[in-house]
C-alpha cells in the first residue's frame, strides 16, 4: 500500500505560530504539524491522518486518501457488476424452477449453482448499501476538508478552518489534474496539493477560533498580541 506521509526528519515550528500547533509527540520525538496525529497501530505519526483502516492494514493519511477513496469506488461498481450480471440470472433460474418444480431435486449441480448465485446477489446487495452511506460520508470529509479524527471532534454546525472552497479542498486530495482523479497513479500530476505538513486556512474562522483561545498573561491570545505588534510597528513608520 501507499505510505500515508509521515513528518519530515528535523520539521519544526516557526516562532510565532499558535501555541496550540507545538504538539510533541513523545512516542516518535517529532514535533506535529496541524491535523498530524500518531497512530499506536503503526507506532508512528501520519500526516493528515484520517484513520487507521484494518482491512488495508495501513493509515490513511495524506498522500493515500486518495487512493482509499478509489479503492472504496472500484469495490462498489464491481459490486454493481455483480448484482447486474447476477438479476436476469437469477430470473432465468425462478422461471425454470416454475415450470419444472422437481428440477432442483434431480440435478444437484444446478441447485448448488443457484444456492452460491443466490449468497452472492444477496451479500453484493448488502455490501452495495453499506458502502453507499461509507462512500457518501468520505466524499462530504473530502468537500467539507475535514478528517474521520477532525469530523469526531468538531462541534455540530461548524466548519473546518481548513475549508478553502469545495474545488480546492478535493484538489488537495485528489490533485489538479481531472483525468487522473480515478486513475490509482502516483504520478506529478495526480499527486494531492501540498506537503502534509503546510496548510492554507480560511482566514475568518482562524480568527475566531483565535479569540476562543485561553488568554496569555497579559490578556491578549498569541495572534492577537502579534497583531498589535506589527500594528504598532506600522504606526511608528508612518510618523
Amino acid at each position: 500500500m501507499t505510505d500515508p506521509g509521515v513528518v519530515p526528519p528535523n520539521w519544526g515550528f516557526y516562532m510565532g505560530d499558535e501555541t496550540k500547533r507545538r504538539r510533541y509527540c513523545k512516542m516518535c520525538n517529532v514535533w506535529k504539524p496541524d491535523r498530524t496525529h500518531h497512530c499506536s497501530i503503526c507506532n508512528r505519526c501520519i500526516l493528515n491522518m484520517d484513520h487507521h483502516c484494518p482491512w488495508i492494514n495501513n493509515c490513511v493519511g495524506f498522500y493515500n486518501r486518495k487512493f482509499f477513496i478509489q479503492l472504496l469506488s472500484y469495490v462498489y461498481l464491481s459490486l454493481i457488476i455483480v448484482v447486474f450480471f447476477t438479476m436476469p440470472e437469477m430470473y432465468t433460474r425462478s422461471m425454470e424452477l416454475t415450470r419444472s418444480p422437481n428440477k432442483y431435486g434431480e440435478s444437484t449441480y444446478f441447485c448448488l449453482e443457484t444456492v452460491f448465485l443466490t449468497l452472492a446477489f444477496c451479500m453484493a446487495t448488502l455490501l452495495i448499501c453499506t458502502l453507499t452511506n461509507f462512500i457518501k460520508f468520505h466524499m462530504k470529509l473530502v468537500l467539507e476538508n475535514y478528517t474521520t479524527i477532525e469530523n469526531l471532534e468538531r462541534e455540530e454546525g461548524a466548519k473546518s478552518k481548513f475549508d478553502i472552497g469545495r474545488r480546492r479542498n478535493w484538489e488537495q486530495v485528489f490533485g489538479q489534474n481531472p483525468w487522473m482523479w480515478w486513475l490509482p497513479l502516483h504520478t506529478q500530476a495526480s499527486r494531492p496539493i501540498g506537503d502534509g505538513v503546510r496548510w492554507r486556512v480560511h482566514y475568518t474562522r482562524v480568527i475566531d477560533e483565535d479569540e476562543e483561545l485561553p488568554a496569555d498573561e497579559e490578556g491578549m491570545s498569541q495572534a492577537s498580541r502579534l497583531l498589535n505588534q506589527g500594528n504598532a510597528s506600522a504606526n511608528r513608520s508612518t510618523r
